[in-house]
């Protein structure tokens, strides 16, 4: 005997949430084809083509793999048994196939419309099985391959048949039955009109019909917070009718509600955990109608044992079991697809969401509805369900909140949940940075969440299996949802942003008090170490700034030489002052000594230079070199050094006092070095008080730290990934905070928006600032005044503010830098000598005319003659002046003032520069210090070793 192998293989990829009834059919039609062509091919051998029918084919199933249900396993099994007999028939011709031109005798029977199954994986007809005690079994009636006329002879597709009365109903029985029907039996059928079905209950006494019907209906959970409804079944296939249980009380009501709910999820989705079930159980049922009576009886179809229908009814009707006749008819008509017929999505309820959220808000929320009508979880089929809510579930876990009914309100409701969080992070002394990285872990799980739901909102319209009012246009749902949820989110990370940089300044802060308070507490022990830190680190320095002071008034003279030379009358004045300053050079009596004396100033090719005394002659480049090293190794060690504002004064007393104590007054000696001790501790003092106050301002004020900084749009040649470039505060928040993100595209997308609308803010200010005063001073020149003076001031009292929260921190150069806000306050004080120098004498006169009413009393009154002139000036002025004349003059006006602005803008650059460097080498940049800070910003920045 020859044998013939044919290996066929088969393979699916099957997701969760399609385990259920519907993998039988899709598995099956996948081995039926398989079978098919694998046959096909067998029969195209002559050998296998006429080989006599062999003994009966042996088939054995068996599952590999993750388990599935036994129900599911069983169902796949048997149909899977049944493709392989008739794919074998077929092969050993002992049953016909296509082609063949007659049946044998008795091979078939006539077809039985009631025992076709429809569904939509395809149909199939009911046989009774003989080696399964007569059970039928579902036979795919597409499970041979048709001929190509088969399409045109295939039934019309079938409905429950229609009953005008009972009598109908007991007629039909009566014809099923052959005349002999059961004494009581439950028919399913519809009504003649409407789209609903009913259960009959047909009972045959003697001559007498008797006949009770009930509608058959189910509960639809619509999505949204709707409440559920009642609607009709058009079709439902059964075979067994029987009372299912009763209760009474609110507990057993309810314990049996959940429990026939449970199996009907169960049916839908085989398998799932009993306590995923339970849960959506109970959370159905919160959602039915209020109940009007205590007690509960329930009946139930059955189609081989398992429930297809189970619902409430009147104790009237029988509790069975009673078989059950399912009678339907060709339907003429094309089913009606209602499936999407829902309103029109809210096109006003996202902004409604998006007005509640952002940065604006002291509280940021959400509605405590669903989005846009979106189901509740516990609507989802089950297995679906199941996986949402644990993930719901994790990502409530991480922010510590309350899990929500819906998916797409809960996600966007987490991201107000996070910036409302970060808004209330300061109410104890405890670093944010640990909470921020919490939230900031939980962004990854979101991101996941939030792409698996709207697949799932998808996949789900595709499958018609959406209520309303979202059915039919997921599409629209997703792009509204991802729209409100990206905002909410780029709102969330600027908020944690702004929290992260108010934690970096008050942790500093923080610890700024901590050192300065244990220097006071332990002050005797903290000034012997300082004092000898100042005696010994900076011992040169007092020589070394004497020097500085001495090459500085030659620089000085020879500026002042320079300047004379190009004003009126320049070259005498140039020749006067060179005459006097040799005369006065003749008259010195000549030191018997040719050796210079320390501190004298001989000009040189490369500039003037100081002599030391020591042999060495030293240009201002090199002097402020050493300075400059020797202060930043002192206040490297400690930083309270760097705000005592004339070290060298103070190194000066102190070596003073140790020459004393060595040679002089013990006594004397101790005064200048209690003197240095109360300078310290009255510097330690207003330090501690300072930082206090700036604690609790920074607590109180979330936005402060954050605008310590400011963002600049990016150079293209830089690689910024948001598109602007951090400085300060903002670069050290990001370095603490961008690592700890789960989902990294979050974080950037939020900071380019922050970055963007920062900006944009900015330069908006700019023009607003720039057009604005030009109008202003086109039609009202004191307004436009008034207007520049205050904003000066606004410039002078923040550059004041940034002055002393400098002071308040220690090691905080990377936060605020001495040099940075002595920066900002030259620009501060120059822009506002800008604003108010052109109207001192018109200042003078309005302060005259004021203090004249002030002594008559007439402030008030002056106050009010006074604007309603100016409005009287505007009015008279737009009257005169042309659109063409207007024009013009605006434009020349904004064209000066650019240009001003301009120039000023690359000025400050360098006086910036000019100061910082002047506060590396002494100190700080004083008033007396105006002249050097101005001509080291004219010539711009040294490039050599002399200067």
């Amino acid at each position: 005997m020859t044998t013939v192998r044919m290996p066929v293989r088969v393979r699916l990829e099957v997701t969760a949430d399609r385990v259920d009834d519907e993998l039988v059919w899709t598995v099956t039609d996948a081995v039926d084809a398989a079978l098919g062509r694998a046959v096909d091919r067998a029969l195209t051998v002559r050998a296998v083509r006429e080989a006599p029918a062999g003994p009966p084919v042996t088939a054995a199933i068996s599952f590999s793999g993750d388990p599935l249900p036994d129900q599911l396993a069983g169902a796949l099994e048997r149909s899977l048994l049944t493709s392989i007999d008739l794919a074998a028939a077929r092969l050993t011709r002992s049953t016909p196939v296509a082609g063949d031109e007659e049946v044998r005798s008795g091979a078939g029977e006539a077809r039985d419309d009631d025992r076709v199954v429809f569904g939509e994986a395809g149909d199939a007809y009911r046989v009774p099985y003989y080696d399964r005690h007569a059970d039928p079994v579902d036979v795919r009636l597409h499970g041979l391959p048709q001929d190509s006329g088969s399409a045109e002879r295939r039934p019309p597709p079938q409905r429950l048949r229609r009953f005008k009365d009972f009598r109908e109903i007991g007629a039909a029985v009566l014809r099923r039955t052959g005349g002999v029907p059961p004494e009581q039996i439950a028919v399913i059928g519809a009504p003649a009109t409407g789209d609903a079905a009913f259960v009959a209950f047909v009972e045959f006494d003697g001559g007498q019909v008797r006949v009770d019907a009930l509608p058959l209906a189910v509960w639809d959970f619509p999505g949204g917070n709707r409440r559920a409804e009642l609607a009709n079944v058009n079709f439902v296939s059964a075979d067994r009718w029987s009372f299912y249980g009763q209760a009474s009380g609110e507990a057993q009501v309810r314990d049996l509600l959940v429990e026939a709910m449970m199996l009907d999820l169960l049916r839908e989705s085989p398998g799932v955990d009993q306590a995923d079930l339970k849960r959506q159980a109970l959370q159905r049922i919160k959602r039915l109608p209020a109940r009007t009576s205590d007690t509960l009886y329930l009946y139930q179809l059955t189609s081989g044992g398992e429930p297809v229908w189970i619902g409430e009814a009147d104790p009237k009707f029988p509790r069975g079991p009673l078989d059950v006749l399912v009678l339907t008819e060709d339907d003429p008509d094309e089913p009606e697809d209602k499936y999407g017929n829902c309103p029109p999505l809210d096109a006003e309820e996202p902004f409604t969401w998006l007005s509640m959220l952002g940065l604006l808000h002291d509280a940021p929320s959400t509605p405590d509805t669903p989005f846009l009508g979106e189901p509740a979880i516990e609507l989802w089929p089950p297995t679906i369900s199941a996986r949402l809510s644990r993930k719901v579930a994790q990502v409530a876990s991480m922010l510590h909140l309350s899990p929500g009914p819906y998916v797409g309100g809960f996600l966007i409701g987490a991201m107000a949940h996070i910036d409302r969080n970060c808004r209330i992070l300061t109410s104890n002394r405890a670093p944010m940075s640990p909470q921020l990285r919490n939230m900031a872990a939980a962004f990854g799980l979101i991101k996941e969440l939030e792409r698996e739901y709207v697949t799932i909102m998808l996949s789900q319209d595709d499958r018609r299996a959406l209520p309303c009012p979202v059915a039919g246009q997921s599409e629209t749902w997703v792009l509204r949802f991802a729209e409100v949820l990206g905002s909410a989110r780029d709102d969330a990370v600027a908020s944690m942003f702004v929290t992260q940089c108010q934690d970096v300044l008050l942790q500093v802060l923080f610890a700024s008090g901590h050192e300065l308070s244990n220097r006071a507490n332990n002050f005797a022990s903290y000034m012997s170490l300082t004092r000898m830190l100042l005696t010994v680190m900076l011992a040169d320095v007092p020589d070394l700034m004497t020097l500085r002071e001495a090459l500085i008034g030659e620089l000085r003279r020879e500026r002042a030489i320079a300047m004379a030379s190009t004003s009126v009358g320049g070259p005498l004045a140039a020749g006067w002052v060179r005459m006097t300053g040799s005369l006065i050079d003749s008259m010195v009596e000549e030191p018997v000594s040719r050796e210079p004396e320390a501190g004298t100033v001989k000009p040189f090719k490369g500039g003037p230079r100081v002599y030391d005394g020591k042999g060495r002659w030293w240009t201002l480049a090199e002097l402020d070199a050493v300075i400059s090293t020797q202060r930043q190794q002192v206040t490297s060690i400690d930083p309270v050094l760097d705000k005592v504002s004339e070290v060298d004064d103070l190194v000066r007393k102190l070596k003073a006092a140790q020459v004393l104590d060595a040679y002089a007054s013990t006594a004397a000696g101790h005064a200048l070095t209690t003197a240095v001790d109360d300078i310290f501790r009255d510097l330690l003092t207003d330090l501690i008080q300072e930082n206090d106050r700036w604690q609790r301002k920074a607590a109180t004020d979330r936005k402060y730290a954050f605008g310590l900084a400011n963002f600049t749009r990016s150079d293209e040649r830089a690689d910024s990934d948001i598109g602007a470039k951090l400085t300060g505060i903002h670069k050290i928040a990001d370095e603490q905070l961008r690592p700890a993100f789960t989902d990294p595209e979050a974080y950037l997308n939020g900071m380019r928006r922050l970055a963007a609308v920062e900006i944009g803010k900015a330069e908006l200010s700019e023009i607003l600032n720039l057009v604005g005063l030009t109008v202003l001073a086109i039609f009202c020149a004191p307004l436009a005044f008034a207007v520049g003076v205050i904003q000066a001031a606004e410039g002078l009292h923040t550059a004041f503010e940034h002055r002393d929260l400098q002071r308040a921190m220690l090691n905080a150069d990377e936060i605020l830098s001495k040099a940075q806000v002595e920066a900002e306050m030259w620009a501060a004080v120059i822009n506002a000598a800008l604003t108010v120098l052109p109207e001192l004498p018109a200042l003078a006169r309005g302060a005259r005319t004021a203090g004249r009413a002030l002594v008559k009393g007439e402030a008030t009154e002056l106050a009010a003659a006074a604007t309603r002139q100016a409005m009287r000036d505007i009015a008279k002025r737009l009257a005169e002046m042309s659109l063409e004349h207007f024009t013009m003059r605006f434009t020349k006006e904004l064209t000066q003032a650019y240009l001003i602005n301009l120039a000023l803008s690359k000025a400050m650059n360098r006086i910036a520069d000019a100061v910082a460097y002047q506060v590396s080498v002494t100190g700080e940049a004083s008033v007396g210090d105006a002249l050097d800070v101005l001509d080291r910003a004219i010539q711009g920045p040294s490039t050599g070793g002399t200067q």
